[in-house]
């Protein structure tokens, strides 16, 4: 069949960095692999096409919401096989477009605006922020009207489906629960991995990872407090923090709140904040370290816990949200309350001084991988939902 997929920012070079570009890229790729005709319309200087892994990129410069639907025209030929797939309000146009088209199109949610499990006013350290009740009601206005639109809305979990539908209203027998993947021929255990010249004198140490971006819904504030308590059992630990602050975030200057508390505990040689790196670099990161930690006070879903337990390496994450669908209880990795130091603490130790049970782990979180999380049993799920629409089929 042929699949449409609008996407704002697939990368240049088809080498995946942040975000959701990781799902553009190897989603793209498996529908390819299994004999769809794919076209990914995404953001670029100038009208540009270019063939990349069998998929067809389609550039068009902004206003995107003004362009793509031209090059959507081109590319519907009226077959009976099309799809449009959109992934989070990208493709805003569709709840108009589609009257036209009558094309059947999926909306990909990788997250709300508005979640039950997401605070008004969110508090960690000395900071405190007051979301913009007006802000939010504008982002949830696009999502609604664009998941309204859809015949089929896709969820990372069930606890974004659950949202879906109790806060936005949509209706439940058109939402379906597709886990996200990652690439395990990629990230896949690796006993010699090599770091970067920027993070090699760190080779000697006992590293604890965190990935994401700095922002305070992360907890990355807990994860170093924590880490005061850790270095008195484990004098050669190290936390790296590899994500950064992107502009998104906003004015607050996150990095610096975080590097005033690490002077603050005395942790300097103890902390590394690394901004984002090249997916294809984050492999050896992984298996560099001993264990992945997220002390996030929400995810819908989280990629960095599957790319971790695919590398073969325990998580360490809160309850929150949808992680508790992909960190198995005391099976990959262990489940802590958020903002609990003292917790996060212990749970660390207990894994860095049983080598044996964190290895067990490890194993158990690619196995799991490897069963669920695959970009060819997402591609698959998807293929499904896909063939509901063409095909009438349940």
């Amino acid at each position: 069949m042929k699949v449409i997929r609008l996407a704002w920012d697939y990368p240049v070079d088809g080498q995946p960095t942040y975000g959701l570009q990781p799902v553009f890229v190897y989603l793209s790729r498996e529908q390819a692999r299994l004999g769809n005709e794919v076209h990914i319309i995404t953001l670029g200087k100038s009208l540009s096409e270019e063939q990349m892994d069998n998929v067809r990129v389609h550039r068009v410069p902004t206003p995107y919401n003004l362009n793509a639907p031209r090059i959507m025209g081109r590319l519907i030929d009226r077959r009976d096989d099309t799809v449009i797939h959109t992934h989070a309000t990208c493709g805003l146009f569709m709840s108009v477009y589609k009257r036209i088209t009558r094309i059947p199109f999926v909306a990909h949610t990788h997250g709300t605006s508005r979640s039950h499990n997401t605070p008004l006013v969110l508090r960690g350290h000395e900071l405190r922020i007051d979301y913009s009740v007006l802000g939010i009601n504008y982002h949830m206005l696009r999502e609604r009207s664009l998941w309204s639109a859809a015949d089929r809305v896709l969820a990372v979990s069930s606890s974004s489906a659950e949202d879906i539908a109790t806060t936005y209203g949509i209706n439940k027998n058109k939402i379906r629960v597709v886990y996200n993947g990652v690439d395990s021929n990629i990230f896949k255990p690796n006993e010699k991995p090599i770091l970067s010249s920027n993070l090699a004198h760190l080779s000697s140490k006992r590293i604890i990872l965190f990935v994401g971006h700095f922002g305070l819904r992360k907890g990355i504030i807990f994860l170093i407090r924590s880490l005061d308590i850790v270095r008195r059992e484990i004098p050669d630990v190290h936390l790296l923090c590899v994500g950064g602050t992107p502009e998104w975030l906003g004015g607050i200057d996150y990095r610096q709140i975080l590097l005033s508390e690490i002077s603050r505990l005395g942790l300097n040689d103890y902390v590394t904040l690394s901004d984002a790196v090249k997916n294809r670099e984050l492999p050896d990161i992984y298996n560099s370290s001993e264990l992945l930690v997220l002390p996030s006070y929400y995810e819908t879903f989280s990629k960095v816990c599957i790319e971790a337990m695919s590398c073969g390496i325990p998580v360490v994450a809160t309850h929150m949200g949808g992680i508790p669908e992909v960190v198995e209880e005391n099976v990959t990795g262990y489940l802590v309350p958020y903002g609990s130091v003292k917790k996060l603490a212990d749970v660390i130790i207990s894994l860095l001084q049983d080598r044996g049970r964190a290895k067990k782990m490890g194993i158990n979180g690619r196995i799991r991988v490897l069963k669920n999380f695959t970009w060819s049993a997402v591609s698959e799920r998807i293929q499904k939902v896909y063939n509901e629409l063409l095909f009438h089929q349940s």
